[in-house]
């Protein structure tokens, strides 16, 4: 029965693993000077926010790409993988939260200033992922896979229990 819940969190968990992992290699070729990536990586992400990118960005997405990677590992093996997503998250949400203050915004001020009913129309929002609103969306989607991971791991400590170990 787990296994409806299961697969879908593996897989949200191996695309956080994929997204923290580009992006902290796309960052890091940047702040390298790696000139063959340099021009590609300049047009996806846009010259202004590649050019405000930090070695602690890429070490937090680093660290939210080996946490979350383990999560993923850990539910596959069936064993508690909550606490790695916790951590995975914190470093995620955390590189967030650190670049909202290197752009001269708080993260309260953020928060504030999102517009609600971009939400009712998802094609915007998808459309420019460096708004605020889609990075409010993805947080969101990284929580509610860590709910998903929180029942997994709750029915997993059930049957465990159950068979005595």
């Amino acid at each position: 029965m787990t296994f409806i819940l299961r697969a879908p969190a593996i897989l949200a968990l191996l695309a956080l693993v994929l997204m923290c992992g580009i992006g902290a290699l796309a960052i890091g070729a940047v702040l390298g000077n790696l000139p063959a990536v340099l021009p590609q990586v300049q047009a996806t992400a846009g010259a202004a926010e590649v050019g405000k990118q930090t070695w602690i960005d890429v070490a937090l997405l680093s660290a939210a790409l080996v946490f979350f990677l383990i999560s993923a590992i850990r539910l596959m093996r069936r064993t508690q993988g909550f606490w790695t997503w916790l951590l995975g998250f914190a470093c995620y949400g955390g590189r967030w939260a650190w670049f909202q203050q290197q752009n001269d915004t708080d993260v309260l001020a953020t928060l504030r200033g999102l517009n609600i009913s971009a939400y009712a129309q998802p094609q915007t929002v998808a459309s420019d992922l460096t708004s605020p609103e889609a990075q409010i969306a993805l947080l969101a989607i990284i929580v509610v896979v860590g709910v998903l991971i929180l029942i997994l791991d709750a029915a997993d400590r059930a049957y465990w229990d159950k068979q005595g170990a």
